[in-house]
C-alpha cells in the first residue's frame, strides 16, 4: 500500500462550451501541477459514449495533502473561475491508491463505483482490480475511497498505448461511472 492518494474531478461541459473554452479549462488544470503535493496529473478526454467528457486526475503525495489541495486558492480558482461557469454535470472522488501511481499510454479509462453501504472493501477492491486487469492496460491505478460520505467507494484508472473501449463491471449492484478516451498528462 502506498501513501499516495488520487483526487478525481469528472466534468461534463455545457453545450455552449467551445473547443477553445475546453482547451482553456484543461490548460488551467495543468497549472495545478505546480502545487507542492501534486506528484502527477492528467486528463482523460471522454469519447461521446462516456458518462463524462473530462476526467481530471491529480495524484497527491499523502492523505493529508487532500485537504491542502482542496483548499488551495489555485484549485478554488480553477473550479470556480474556469470549470464551474462551463459545467453541465460534475462529480468527484478521493481514493487511497493500492500502489504507487504509474501512468503510461495515450489512451485511458476511469471507472468510479458507487456501492450499497453493506459492501465490503474487499468486494470493491476485487471488482476494481478485475476491471482494470480486464482492460489489458499497461499501467493502472486502483484505490478505495479516502474518507467517508463519498458518492464513489472506489476508483480505477487504466492506460494503454492504443484506443480501447472498456466494459462496465458485470456486478449489477454497483453503480458504475465510466470515462474513456485520449489521455493527456498535465505539465
Amino acid at each position: 500500500m502506498t501513501a499516495q492518494v488520487l483526487h478525481l474531478d469528472l466534468a461534463s461541459l455545457s453545450p455552449t462550451t467551445s473547443a477553445r473554452d475546453r482547451d482553456d479549462i484543461i490548460e488551467a488544470a495543468g497549472c495545478l501541477t505546480s502545487l507542492p503535493d501534486v506528484t502527477a496529473a492528467g486528463v482523460i478526454e471522454g469519447v461521446p459514449e462516456a458518462d463524462f467528457e473530462l476526467a481530471f486526475f491529480f495524484v497527491l503525495a499523502e492523505p493529508a495533502a487532500l485537504e491542502r489541495f482542496g483548499t488551495d486558492p489555485a484549485y478554488s480558482r480553477f473550479l470556480r473561475g474556469k470549470l464551474a461557469p462551463r459545467l453541465r454535470a460534475f462529480a468527484g472522488a478521493d481514493a487511497r491508491l493500492e500502489a504507487d501511481f504509474e501512468a503510461s499510454g495515450q489512451h485511458g479509462a476511469c471507472l468510479a463505483l458507487e456501492a450499497p453501504e453493506e459492501t465490503y472493501d474487499w468486494e470493491m477492491a476485487e471488482t476494481l482490480n478485475g476491471w482494470a486487469e480486464g482492460t489489458g492496460a499497461a499501467a493502472r491505478a486502483v484505490g478505495l475511497a479516502a474518507g467517508e460520505r463519498q458518492r464513489f467507494r472506489g476508483v480505477a484508472l487504466a492506460f494503454t498505448a492504443t484506443p480501447f473501449a472498456p466494459e462496465r463491471p458485470a456486478e449489477g449492484r454497483f453503480g458504475a461511472t465510466l470515462v474513456w478516451g485520449r489521455t493527456r498528462r498535465l505539465p
